[in-house]
Formats: structure tokens, C-alpha cells, sequence
């Protein structure tokens, strides 16, 4: 009754669902192909406020509290990035809103993304610190959209900037 070759004792239904299921399967040995055009995917909505506050130069007026929580999105990003988790001693001093600034060490931060929610840490650690392609990433937390990406990305930078 069944096509023997078909599947280890799956019927056709749970064969076809299997692959509803995993629609990125694929995506592994497609993001090696395309590795390089993905080099912008990795900026944020926070990379282009960011960008444009930055344009605005040091003649700009009193920052908005949505601009200081985006400087500060992006230098916690760029920290994590360019500091390995190996180099515990380094410092990123931050800027509170209240104005009194915070130095966190690599080694703060590192034990900090450790004890965000499972699916935050893995953004951070591979979005943000490995810099994985938001689609890679997405493609490997079982497909989650580019909007729950972006939002628990922005999430967790505003716990770690809490710190």
C-alpha cells in the first residue's frame, strides 16, 4: 500500500507536512552561495537611526530618548562585535539615560547575554557576535520572521543596556 522507498514508515501526508515544516532546509546550502550579497542584511533599523544621528554631527540639538536608546543599541552592538568574549577586561563606558555613565566589562555583558530569554541569546550570539545574516539566523531559530527577530534583537540590547 505504501511506497517502501518512500520513507521510514512515513505515510505520504506526514512526508509532505515534514516538508511544510522545514521550508529553510535548504537554506544552509544556499546561504553558502550567497554569503556576500547578504553583507547589508545585517544592518538594523537602529544602524540607519543611528547613521542618520550621526549625520546630524555635534552641532546636533538635545537627543530624543528614542535617539540615545539607538546610540546605544549601536554601541553595545559594535562592542560585541569587535570584542571577543575571550577578552574579558575590556570596558565599553555607556551613557545612562540619567546621565551617569556605566563602564561594563566584556565579561558584565558576556554573563548578562547568558541569562537572557534562550531565543534572545542565540540573536545576540549569532546575529550580533558571530554576524550571521539576520535570514541565517532566522532560517535556524526554525524560521521565525524578520519582525520577532528585529523586535527580541532590540529587546535584549535594551536589557544589556540596563546593566
Amino acid at each position: 500500500m505504501w511506497d517502501h522507498n518512500a520513507g521510514q514508515g512515513m505515510t505520504p501526508q506526514q512526508a509532505n507536512q515534514r516538508a511544510m515544516n522545514r521550508p529553510y532546509a535548504r537554506a544552509d546550502e544556499q546561504d553558502e552561495q550567497v554569503e556576500g550579497s547578504h553583507a547589508l542584511d545585517a544592518l538594523t533599523a537602529d544602524d540607519a537611526a543611528y547613521a542618520a544621528l550621526s549625520a546630524r554631527g555635534a552641532g546636533a540639538s538635545v537627543l530624543t530618548e528614542a535617539m540615545r536608546r539607538a546610540q546605544t543599541r549601536a554601541l553595545i552592538r559594535e562592542f560585541l562585535r569587535a570584542v571577543p568574549r575571550s577578552e574579558e577586561s575590556a570596558v565599553l563606558p555607556l551613557v545612562r539615560a540619567d546621565g551617569v555613565t556605566r563602564q561594563l566589562t566584556r565579561a558584565q555583558l558576556t554573563y548578562a547575554i547568558d541569562r537572557l530569554r534562550p531565543r534572545q541569546r542565540q540573536i545576540v550570539r549569532l546575529g550580533i557576535e558571530e554576524r550571521w545574516p539576520r535570514q541565517k539566523v532566522c532560517a535556524y531559530l526554525r524560521g521565525i520572521s524578520m519582525k520577532t527577530l528585529e523586535r527580541d534583537q532590540a529587546e535584549a540590547l535594551d536589557i544589556l543596556a540596563q546593566l
